[in-house]
């Protein structure tokens, strides 16, 4: 019998277990995880997961019947994936176990339509808790289209997967710094998440050729929710025939509260014209006569963002994003 979610005494359910591996699209090794963790884990986020013909069903247009396909399934999981859309296979996809339905656990593709970021969000006594799990590849597709959208993403309590994103930051073996990672530290500081250190580090990336360095891609950023030290931890147990090794994480999703604040403008309000109303008048009385040395450019420009600063402070409001905002401008 499933050990179900770890429950205050009020009957609240205080965390959730997290499995998250790139399966490298191996059929047998998902079914196998389906099965043997069933009772220790509540969610498990793969990446890179199998989408073959399981069987034929019954069809009236062919003798040999029409192939059902997709990726494995189980009694105790529910199966929650995007199905291919203009022939690409999914990248990313959950399993919820059925003892969360009481959180309703949903697919938000209203907020992030893409192939390769799945938006897990359950429903609890405090409000939405949204999970991420993220496959982003060589060239970094996802890692850049995060960034364009962090605008549009709600509170996030959790993002994982593979990023296939090679730093200093997480691996000491490396020597590199990227853009592509100042992008990613940049995105995760923007939505209050931090990378999340396994308390037993090691390589998440083990490559089967002996010939080829391991690395750390596969991550996990969190949001400050605990001060515990053991909520993430690498499970090679669970390893099994693969390359990536699975990440073990507890979340704690009644216990705290996320906060994350801007200080915005709204769009379209009385505030944004009063903002743009100072800005112009402010420029318009702007005497810039001559701009023939570096230091009379850069006297006219301090002067430019003065102006900038008084009418921003003078109207801008600080906004607290909740797990109910759609966006970073609501009021």
């Amino acid at each position: 019998m499933s050990r179900g979610p770890d429950r205050s005494a009020g009957g609240v359910v205080k965390d959730v277990h997290i499995f998250l591996q790139n399966v490298n699209k191996n059929y047998a090794h998902v079914d196998y995880v389906l099965e043997s963790l069933k009772d220790n884990f509540d969610i498990l986020f793969f990446q890179e997961p199998p989408w073959r013909t399981i069987r034929q069903t019954v069809s009236t247009t062919s003798a040999e019947g029409d192939d059902v396909v997709g990726a494995p399934k189980h009694p105790d999981w529910l199966y929650m994936v995007r199905l291919p859309t203009d022939g690409l296979n999914p990248c990313v996809m959950a399993y919820v176990h059925r003892h969360l339905a009481c959180l309703r656990p949903s697919m938000r593709w209203d907020i992030i339509d893409y192939w390769d970021i799945f938006v897990l969000s359950l429903f609890t006594f405090k409000g939405a808790v949204n999970l991420l799990n993220v496959y982003s590849d060589n060239a970094h597709t996802t890692i850049n289209l995060l960034s364009q959208e962090v605008d549009s993403l709600l509170a996030l309590a959790h993002m994982g997967g593979d990023f296939n994103c090679h730093s200093e930051v997480w691996d000491p073996a490396c020597s590199l710094h990227p853009l592509v990672v100042q992008c990613l530290l940049e995105f995760t500081s923007d939505i209050s998440l931090e990378w999340a250190q396994p308390s037993n580090p090691g390589l998440t990336y083990i490559p089967h050729n002996p010939d080829l360095a391991g690395s750390m891609i596969n991550l996990v950023f969190m949001g400050l929710l605990s001060e515990r030290s053991d909520l993430l931890r690498l499970d090679p147990d669970h390893h099994g025939p693969l390359d990536h090794v699975p990440i073990s994480t507890l979340v704690p999703i009644s216990e705290s509260k996320i906060r994350i604040s801007r200080i915005v403008i709204s769009r379209e309000s009385p505030e944004e014209a009063r903002f743009f109303v100072d800005l112009a008048t402010g420029l318009w009385a702007l005497t810039v006569e001559d701009l023939s040395s570096p230091d009379r450019i850069e006297v006219a420009a301090v002067a430019v963002a003065e102006i900038f600063s008084l009418a921003w402070n003078a109207h801008a409001k600080e906004v607290v994003v909740t797990t109910c905002s759609k966006s970073w401008w609501d009021n």
